[in-house]
Parts: C-alpha cells; sequence; structure tokens
C-alpha cells in the first residue's frame, strides 16, 4: 500500500512539473513576441529617421571604402578588377559627402553676425535679428531633441536584443558613435545658446543707446519747432499783413534748414547714411516749399501741354466751385496765372465785378477745371436764351419766330464755327458737329418754354441782349402769342346773406 502511494506520488508530481515548464515556456514566447513586435516598431521608426538614415550612409561609405582599398591592391596584379574599381570610384565621390559622421549628424543652423544699430532705421533691423536668433536657437533646439530621441530608440532597441539574446556589432557601435556625438552636440548647443544670448544683448543695447538718443532728438526738434512758431505769432503781430505769406516761408525754411543741421548734429558721424540725412532734408524743404514746387511743376505742364497760353479766355474754379473767374489770361509767370476779368454772363449773375487782376496759383491745374473758351482758335461758344409763353398761345410760331430771329444774328459765329471744327477734327476725336441753332419746346409750370440755344462769340452778352430784344419785339407783335409770367386768379363768390339782402 505504500509502494502505491509513492508511485501515485511521484506520477502526480511529474504531471505538476509538466504543466509548470509549459506555462513557463508560453510565458516567455508571449514576452519574446512583444519584444519582437517592439523590436520591429523601433527599425520602421529608425528607417524614417534623418539621422539613422545618415549614419546608414556612413556606414555603406565606410564599406565601399573598404572595398575601394581591398579592389586597388587586386588590381595591382590583375587588370580584370579596374573597371569595377572605377566604378566604385565613382560612387564613391557621390557618398563623399557622408565621410564625416560628426559634421553629418550635429546639424546646427550657425548665427547671423549682429548688425550695427546706428540710426533710427537700424532699430527695426535689431528688432528682426532678435527674432531670427530665436528661430534659430528653437530650430537646433528642436533638432537636438530628434537626434537625442534617436539615441533613445538605439538604446531601447539594444535592451530588447539584450533580452531576446541577439548580439547586433553594428548597433553596439552605431550606439558608442552616437553617445559620443552626443555629448559634442551638447556642448556646441550650449555653446551657441551662449553665443546667441550675447548677440542679443549687444543688439539690445545699441537699440537702446538709439532710442535714447531719438528721443533726446525728437525733444530738440520739438523745441525748434516752439522757437519758430512763436516767432511766426510775433511776425504776424507786428509785421505787415502783405508780407506775413513771404515772412512764413523764410521762416519756414529756417525752421527746416536748423532741424537739418540738428539731425547732421547727431548722425553725421556716420557716413554710410548720410544719403539718408540729405534725404530728411529734401523731404522737409519739399514739405515746407510744397506749393512754390507744385506752382514750378503746373507751370511746366501749362508750357508744354499748350492748353493754355497767353490771350485765352479762361473759366476758372477756385475754393470748391465756390469762387468762378472769367478773363483773360494776360500772363503766366513760373508761379501764377495772371487773369483780367472781362464782363460775362459769370460776371452778371455771380460776382456782379469785373476789370479785376486775378492771380490764380499754377497749380490750381491739377485740383480745379479750367474751361477755355479759345482752345485752338476756336472762340466761339453756345449761349441759351430761355422765354415762356403761355399755354393758348401759337407755340409753332413763336418757335419758327425764334429760329428765323437767332439764325439770323448767330449766323457769322455758325460759319467761323464750322471752319475751325474740321480743324480740331485732326487733333480730337469729334463726333457731334452740328452748329445749327437749336430751338426746344418744354412744358413748364407757368406755360410753354421756348428755349434757344446759337453760337455765341465767348463774350456772350452783347448778341444775348440783341437777340433777347427782337425775341419779345417778334412774340409781342403776333397777337396769337402771349409772352408768360406768374399770374394768379382770384374767384369771387356772393354768399347766401349778401344774395337775400339784395332780393
Amino acid at each position: 500500500m505504500k509502494k502505491l502511494f509513492l508511485i501515485v506520488f511521484f506520477i502526480l508530481t511529474l504531471f505538476a512539473a509538466d504543466n509548470n515548464t509549459t506555462a513557463e515556456t508560453n510565458e516567455t514566447n508571449k514576452t519574446n513576441t512583444l519584444l519582437h513586435y517592439q523590436k520591429n516598431e523601433i527599425i520602421k521608426r529608425l528607417k524614417q529617421n534623418e539621422f539613422y538614415i545618415t549614419y546608414k550612409d556612413y556606414l555603406d561609405y565606410k564599406a565601399l571604402q573598404e572595398r575601394v582599398a581591398l579592389l586597388e591592391k587586386k588590381a595591382q596584379y590583375d587588370k580584370k578588377y579596374k573597371k569595377e574599381l572605377q566604378r566604385l570610384k565613382t560612387e564613391l565621390k557621390l557618398l563623399k559627402k557622408n565621410n564625416d559622421i560628426y559634421t553629418s549628424l550635429i546639424k546646427l543652423s550657425s548665427l547671423p553676425k549682429p548688425p550695427e544699430i546706428n540710426n533710427p532705421f537700424a532699430i527695426i533691423t535689431g528688432l528682426n535679428y532678435e527674432k531670427e536668433i530665436q528661430s534659430i536657437v528653437e530650430k537646433n533646439q528642436k533638432e537636438y531633441q530628434i537626434f537625442k530621441q534617436t539615441l533613445n530608440d538605439l538604446q531601447r532597441l539594444k535592451e530588447i536584443e539584450q533580452k531576446l539574446k541577439i548580439k547586433d556589432k553594428e548597433l553596439e557601435q552605431m550606439l558608442q558613435d552616437f553617445n559620443v556625438i552626443d555629448n559634442i552636440y551638447k556642448t556646441k548647443l550650449n555653446t551657441l545658446q551662449a553665443e546667441a544670448k550675447i548677440n542679443i544683448q549687444k543688439v539690445n543695447s545699441q537699440i537702446q543707446r538709439e532710442i535714447n538718443k531719438l528721443i533726446f532728438l525728437a525733444i530738440t526738434i520739438a523745441i525748434s519747432f516752439i522757437i519758430f512758431t512763436l516767432i511766426k505769432l510775433a511776425v504776424r503781430k507786428y509785421v505787415k499783413e502783405e508780407s506775413v505769406y513771404i515772412t512764413n516761408k523764410i521762416l519756414n525754411f529756417l525752421n527746416f534748414t536748423v532741424i537739418l543741421l540738428i539731425i547732421a548734429f547727431f548722425y553725421i558721424n556716420n557716413a554710410t547714411y548720410l544719403i539718408t540725412i540729405l534725404g530728411f532734408a529734401s523731404a522737409g524743404i519739399a514739405i515746407a516749399m510744397k506749393d512754390w514746387f507744385m506752382n514750378i511743376f503746373g507751370w511746366f505742364v501749362i508750357m508744354t501741354s499748350g492748353n493754355f497760353k497767353v490771350g485765352d479766355r479762361v473759366k476758372i474754379y477756385l475754393q470748391n466751385g465756390q469762387v468762378k473767374i472769367v478773363g483773360d489770361i494776360i500772363d503766366i509767370s513760373l508761379n501764377r496765372i495772371v487773369i483780367q476779368e472781362d464782363v460775362t454772363l459769370t460776371t452778371y449773375l455771380y460776382n456782379r465785378r469785373a476789370g479785376r487782376i486775378v492771380f490764380v496759383p499754377n497749380n490750381v491745374i491739377f485740383t480745379n477745371p479750367i474751361f477755355n473758351y479759345t482752345h485752338h482758335g476756336l472762340s466761339t461758344v453756345w449761349d441759351g436764351i430761355d422765354i415762356t409763353i403761355t399755354f393758348d398761345s401759337n407755340h409753332k410760331k413763336a418757335v419758327y419766330l425764334a429760329r428765323e430771329i437767332v439764325s439770323k444774328y448767330s449766323k457769322g459765329y455758325t460759319d467761323i464755327t464750322k471752319r475751325r471744327l474740321q480743324k480740331l477734327k485732326s487733333v480730337y476725336h469729334i463726333k457731334n458737329a452740328n452748329v445749327e441753332p437749336r430751338i426746344y419746346t418744354f412744358i413748364s409750370e407757368n406755360g410753354i418754354t421756348i428755349s434757344c440755344w446759337y453760337l455765341n462769340n465767348y463774350a456772350t452778352l452783347n448778341l444775348r441782349s440783341t437777340i433777347s430784344a427782337e425775341i419779345i419785339d417778334a412774340f409781342n407783335n403776333a397777337e396769337d402769342i402771349k409772352i408768360a409770367y406768374p399770374t394768379y386768379s382770384i374767384k369771387m363768390e356772393k354768399t347766401n346773406h349778401e344774395k337775400f339782402d339784395e332780393a
């Protein structure tokens, strides 16, 4: 019985040991499978890594270099290796950039040289330089983090292979090289970051110096403006009114000259920016003498365009069209157009003054419309007269009479205009060349308006007066034509009480 118990116990022990061995084997297989999966994932990631690819290219270069050295020895004894040797040497030249692994793997962008901040415009350059430096440092840090991640992947890969009891000499050599490169990489990166801080501090110091100088310059210029403003106020008080304008122009010129000297005092020591200073001075003079320069330019345009000349009858609108000047140009100087007013329809309707000499600045041609009545010898204009007749008048007869009178008195100007329009057609594209008088009929509030349009001399008042009188006489002599004017009709009605009294 005792023997049987021992045999059963021995069998059960063997069965339990076998189960434990099977469980351990299964667990080992699971672990190995997981490790192989992790290894494949790391290798897959490394194959897409720039640092890993560069190192592999370096290994290929070294292997090719060794093969070339071996073939060179063989080629000394056997010529059949020469062709293969030549091909490998060509490949070796193409891979030459990978011969220095340290230079290839340590990817640090160099810092640009800090600019010299010695004028206000360079402040912007300095601020941009600081942003550029920070961008380069951040880029280098990101590159190092990628390198560090590559190193960590290699270390993890080695740990996995150790657990899998795989011995990879290439991986060990790679790790050794990457660790050496990591130390060099960190040292260079720290050196570059320290250099970046020094450069930024230097540039910031120069920027602050220029800002302080600019503030002091602004205060000095402001003082200059205040002094000259006080002088202008004194001029307005003590100088004759006709001399104030010229005196102010001279003071403006002196003011900007002083400002130019102040700027030169601050920046003349830097010959590189002398042109910039002169540009400021030119701009200041141009601002102070803007009207004078525009007048000269306007004179140049007038002289070269031929749109206006001395003797032309012109109409100019000034002050946003509120002032209308009609007259003959009697002089065109470097600064102004001189016009003599004449008695015209504009004078009659608006100005009620004539005969004055008007001085108009030449720059008016850039900002205001100018009407030339005598351009290219065309000395006639269309003039119009309106007269209203009653609704019961014979309007057809009125139109006929008006046409006859207008045609009679404007015939000479009509013929002149026909001839001159033919000449103008060679210069301008003129589509409407109809110059015959035009009579229009309109229904108006008080009756029928007869609008008569005809060509007249640019001095329109004389003929306008003659035609107006003739039309009035002709209409008054016609029994079936009555000239209309505002009238009122009053209708009286008797009340019922008044009717009773009369009864």
